[in-house]
């Protein structure tokens, strides 16, 4: 219990709410835990980059803000990491590295993490610390797969990074997979034509349509146990949540989540009204539209 909780009690009507539908949590929430909530349009893309990470490619992914990049990226490292614990083979396991490169600002600090993520010692010399990447294909039998967000973001040397890269990339056994927003990863890789040769998958996130926003929507509710799950959101509620969402999966599930938490105080399905007023802007930003 959440110190808010101790002070003022658990929502009651909220938790009748989610109870009454089957609901253990906020099903819009963000972080997936399971293949299940990813709709069938969306699975050829990460059925690709799975094999790809899994045969030592370099892969790329990207999109605008809101496609659901960082999403895809987390769910790959949980999955491959899970199925390397059922595997009793060790040739067939990957060993996955999840790194947020916008926040390392050189090469070292790239390394580094790296070296971290794998649960090793970072405090060596960088040398050192390259050889064992290095040596991972004589000492290891698992794959190693580094995806690293928002490479493009970083602050460090594009050209520096980018090399670093491309060196990783030939190691045998090791396989990357780097996302950004289209604009930036075009920039860096142009930076770094070696590193640009060396990609050979590549998979871009785009806005989803009307029925694509519906479907995930309904598929969220569906996975997550919610009883009635084709009726705690009318239609009209959908089509209000697309329009909002302008097909950005993260705006999409944005608007519902907050819809759900207004339906659930007013005791409602959600409907295109719920929807509408639940996400409308705050009375300042609706007067000055231009403020962020």
């Amino acid at each position: 219990m959440t110190l808010f909780e101790e002070k003022l009690g658990r929502d009651r009507r909220l938790e009748d709410y989610f109870r009454r539908w089957g609901l253990e949590e906020d099903p819009f929430r963000p972080e997936l835990s399971s293949a299940e909530a990813f709709a069938p349009f969306q699975e050829a893309d990460l059925r690709k980059l799975k094999c790809a990470l899994s045969d030592g490619k370099v892969c790329v992914l990207t999109g605008g803000l809101g496609t659901g990049k960082t999403t895809v990226c987390e769910f790959l490292i949980s999955s491959l990491r899970e199925e390397s614990l059922t595997s009793p083979d060790p040739s067939k396991q990957v060993v996955g590295v999840f790194i947020r490169g916008a926040t390392c600002k050189s090469a070292d600090e790239l390394l580094r993490s790296i070296i971290l993520g794998l649960e090793m010692n970072p405090d060596k010399d960088r040398a050192s610390l390259f050889d064992i990447l290095h040596r991972w294909p004589q000492e290891h039998r698992e794959r190693l797969a580094i995806v690293i967000d928002d490479v493009s973001e970083s602050g460090a040397d594009m050209r520096e990074m980018g090399e670093f890269l491309r060196v990783l990339a030939d190691i045998p056994g090791i396989s990357l997979l780097l996302n950004g927003t289209p604009e930036q990863m075009g920039r860096f890789l142009n930076a770094v034509p070696p590193l640009k040769d060396r990609v050979q998958v590549t998979v871009e996130l785009k806005p989803m349509g009307r029925e694509q926003i519906e479907e995930l929507i309904r598929l969220r509710l569906r996975s997550s146990g919610c009883d009635g799950w084709n009726e705690i959101v009318t239609a009209d509620g959908l089509k209000e949540i697309y329009k909002i969402s302008r097909g950005i999966p993260r705006r999409a599930l944005k608007a519902a989540s907050n819809a759900l938490y207004l339906a659930a105080r007013q005791d409602k399905p959600i409907d295109a009204h719920i929807a509408r007023r639940a996400n409308r802007p705050p009375l300042l930003r609706r007067i000055l539209p231009f403020l962020k």
